[in-house]
């Protein structure tokens, strides 16, 4: 049997929060979620932030995925920071679809298996007006 996972939600304020109450109503609890909301004080730090977590995570029994908000963001930069000293997947523009999937797997996550979620086009942004006829009579709403 392969190793368990913890999923850490990193993201600008509160949105790791949203991300993580959506998930348990959808999902209930999930234990190998953990939220880190960034800047929500004035004297955050984020690099204590990740350090504490890489230095409390026992990387031989768990892997540790890391999902931010947004590519180029502070919270993804940090982490970027520290992805040549630890052994942690590190994903980008984060969505609720995605994290689902992720915290739903039943497959070890290794990164193959992450790089294959990642490409899955269900949990990818869509634009919904390419896919939906519309009525041109709006009139019938």
């Amino acid at each position: 049997m392969g190793k368990k996972t913890k999923v850490i939600v990193a993201t600008h304020g509160r949105l790791a929060e949203g991300f993580a109450g959506v998930i348990k109503m959808i999902v209930g609890d999930m234990e190998k979620l953990q939220t880190l909301c960034c800047y929500l004080e004035a004297d955050f730090d984020l690099d204590q932030a990740i350090r504490d977590i890489m230095e409390h995570h026992d990387f031989g029994k768990e892997e540790l995925v890391v999902c931010t908000d947004v590519m180029g963001g502070s919270v993804n930069n940090g982490f970027v920071k520290w992805m040549n000293r630890y052994p942690f997947h590190l994903i980008t523009n984060t969505n609720l679809a995605f994290l689902i999937d992720l915290l739903l797997a039943t497959e070890e996550l290794d990164s193959e298996s992450i790089k294959r979620k990642t490409q899955d086009p269900q949990a990818a942004v869509s634009y919904v007006n390419d896919h939906i006829l519309i009525d041109d009579d709006l009139d019938s709403l």
